[in-house]
């Protein structure tokens, strides 16, 4: 198994940038113009939080293989990694358009943030029949919370990539690898003691 961007074959289609020398990149950084560097940070702001309600939708439809295995394990590390996805897709693929590097993590808050808000819209409007006040509270705390918090975890795994890419001339997974595992775990664990919690109190559930 290789940690390298250049030697992933699914990638060999596109070496540019891991053929990039660090003096490079350094100069494509520096000719890229700022309008372009944020107008690209606000898209991966705005686009990853809604993309990662698709892992709502693959928890939905894995339900038969263990509702406790599901969100202990897989809903955590689909919806972390989507939630990064494109802040890693841009530290990865478009480093030269990061304008800095504190901008990887507050991009993952935001996109944290938005999933955050449309998970709760989706559960309290739609999917549970007049929630209680204390259920909406609850979710409107603890859901911006978690996930804001797990993604600032995994921005600063990204930008850790991104850093060291440059550094380099090619950037590295197992460089973000260490703090998105840390953020699926912190939220895992919030998963296993929020069922074990609703299962002693089922007024929790709404």
């Amino acid at each position: 198994m290789t940690d390298h961007l250049a030697d992933e074959p699914a990638l060999g289609w596109r070496n540019d940038i891991a053929d990039e020398r660090p003096d490079r990149l350094a100069a494509r950084r520096a000719s890229t113009p700022p309008g372009r560097q944020w107008a690209a940070m606000a898209v991966v702001a705005v686009v990853s939080g809604p993309f990662a309600i698709l892992a709502a939708l693959v928890e939905n439809s894995t339900a038969g293989v263990g509702l406790l295995f599901l969100l202990v394990l897989i809903g955590p590390a689909t919806e972390e990694v989507l939630k990064a996805s494109g802040a890693l897709y841009v530290a990865e693929r478009r480093p030269w358009l990061v304008p800095s590097g504190w901008v990887l993590p507050a991009v993952a808050i935001a996109s944290g943030l938005c999933f955050a808000v449309i998970e709760n819209l989706w559960y309290l409007e739609v999917l549970i029949d007049d929630p209680s006040e204390r259920l909406t509270r609850a979710r409107w705390i603890v859901g911006p919370l978690l996930h804001g918090g797990c993604s600032a975890i995994a921005g600063l795994g990204v930008r850790r990539l991104w850093r060291r890419g440059l550094d380099r001339g090619a950037p590295r997974f197992a460089d973000a690898e260490p703090f998105l595992v840390v953020a699926v775990v912190l939220h895992g664990s919030w998963n296993l003691l929020a069922t074990l919690l609703a299962l002693g109190h089922s007024d929790l559930l709404g």
